[in-house]
């Protein structure tokens, strides 16, 4: 009890803490910020997302005159300059945070609640100069549970890559991520939870070749995707052993695109990936606890065309119309088709506030599922500058799982509402309240979670 206080005492002055942030802010004057204050180069607001370079990524510096979303917008007064070793700029960051969850296994019944501390020590090194650019990020999450100590865990990042110049007009990029996370309960979708969390380890190598000698572009990346899923027993009868290592699975596919630039900041592009998915085991069935001698290896394929649009710093967008496909070789699991799309969409409809709009569709598969999956998810997000230094954002997710060949769909939706403090650069305060609510067709695969956070970060 005595430790329960003080979990509850810590999380009551965090949010104090927050409160008070807002309140001196508001009482000051808003002042508009200049177009030309706003622009700098954008970072990752979390270390916890994002790699450190995209290897198709080929641009043109944005105009003087433009600015960036308000929650990529990092003014040299607020950010953290990191410490000048030879040629690197390296950038250390070390987060507290706070979370209660009142639905800590996402069920419809029996509820569990628990508060959580993490520890999220992360570094970001890279090359000060731009040819032969080289960036490593690395990061880890140390979860500690109040009473569900089953649950902690710990969670690692590490991403390098980067690109060799050979010319002005040709670039050879390449980048390696290699993960080990743990599935989030809310996103089970068999709903047979294993005792503890379970773990799943991921590798993605990428290596390829940029020319763009004028307007037009062209680009091809190979990829190879190495993911891999620990077994554990069950969460209501541990002597019953949970196979998810049937999953288990390897990708290789080529990425190729090309694209051509219009005056002014406007490219339209046409991408295509195909690949091969082979898994390691065959499906295993928990009722017989026997492999059944069906894979599901399949060929993917998806195609996608539209237009990249900096209009003015006023709209930013990435939209991509065109189709996706999953032919599995074993003829009992009915191949998966449908069109995709891939947009995010900023707009700052003033120079302190932000729209943005996400939307994606593309075929999943889930290692309880057999058959394919048709995912569509958008978000609508509005992000808000009260001061330079006072961000508020909230969004709205709704996420539909269209199950093929069985009548199951899921509805999630999710709404969020979060401030960031940056009294300096360095540290800052990060107050956020998420709840999610599914509907599914599935019984007992209803739920609603709400939770709260606050994160203290400091950097350099």
């Amino acid at each position: 009890m005595f430790i329960k206080r003080i979990f509850s005492g810590y999380l009551r002055l965090c949010l104090l803490l927050c409160l008070m942030a807002i309140a001196q802010a508001t009482i000051m004057q808003v002042k508009v910020v200049k177009a030309a204050e706003a622009v700098s180069e954008p970072t990752e607001e979390d270390a916890n997302f994002g790699e450190v370079y995209d290897v198709r990524s080929i641009s043109r510096e944005p105009d003087e005159e433009t600015f960036i979303p308000v929650q990529d917008r990092q003014f040299p007064d607020l950010s953290p300059k990191g410490v000048i070793i030879g040629k690197l700029n390296v950038l250390p960051k070390l987060s507290f945070e706070s979370r209660y969850n009142d639905n800590l296994y996402a069920t419809n019944d029996d509820e569990t609640s628990d508060l959580s501390e993490h520890i999220i020590p992360a570094i970001t090194i890279r090359t000060l100069q731009d040819r032969h650019f080289f960036g490593l990020q690395a990061n880890a999450e140390i979860i500690k549970h109040l009473e569900q100590t089953s649950e902690d865990r710990e969670n690692y990042f590490v991403s390098a890559g980067g690109y060799f110049e050979a010319r002005h007009d040709l670039l050879l990029p390449y980048n390696l991520t290699y993960t080990v996370n743990h599935q989030n309960r809310t996103d089970n979708l068999s709903r047979v939870f294993t005792r503890e969390p379970l773990e799943i380890a991921e590798l993605v190598a990428e290596a390829g070749v940029a020319y763009k000698p004028n307007r037009i572009g062209l680009s091809a990346t190979g990829r190879h995707i190495r993911k891999r899923f620990d077994d554990g027993v069950s969460l209501q009868d541990p002597t019953v052993r949970v196979v998810k290592s049937d999953a288990d699975f390897n990708t290789n596919e080529l990425e190729l695109e090309a694209t051509y630039e219009f005056p002014v900041n406007h490219t339209a592009f046409i991408r295509g990936i195909a690949g091969k998915t082979e898994f390691e085991d065959s499906i295993y069935d928990d009722g017989s606890n026997t492999y059944t001698g069906t894979f599901r290896d399949s060929v993917n394929g998806r195609i996608l065309a539209g237009i990249i649009t900096n209009y003015k710093g006023i709209v930013l967008s990435d939209i991509g119309i065109g189709y996706a496909t999953a032919d599995y070789d074993d003829d009992t699991i009915e191949d998966v088709s449908s069109f995709a799309v891939d947009a995010d969409i900023d707009w700052n409809i003033t120079k302190l506030t932000t729209l943005g709009l996400n939307v994606t569709r593309s075929i999943v598969q889930d290692n309880e599922i057999i058959q394919g999956i048709v995912q569509t998810a958008g978000t609508f997000a509005v992000d808000h500058e009260l001061q330079r230094n006072l961000l508020l954002n909230g969004y709205i997710t709704y996420l539909n799982r269209d199950f093929e060949n069985i009548t199951r769909e899921d509805d999630l939706y999710r709404l969020g509402l979060g401030v960031l403090y940056r009294p300096s650069p360095y540290f800052n305060i990060k107050g956020e309240y998420i709840h999610t609510n599914q509907d599914s067709t599935l019984a007992g695969n209803e739920f609603d979670q709400n939770i709260f956070m606050v994160r203290l970060t400091g950097q350099y």
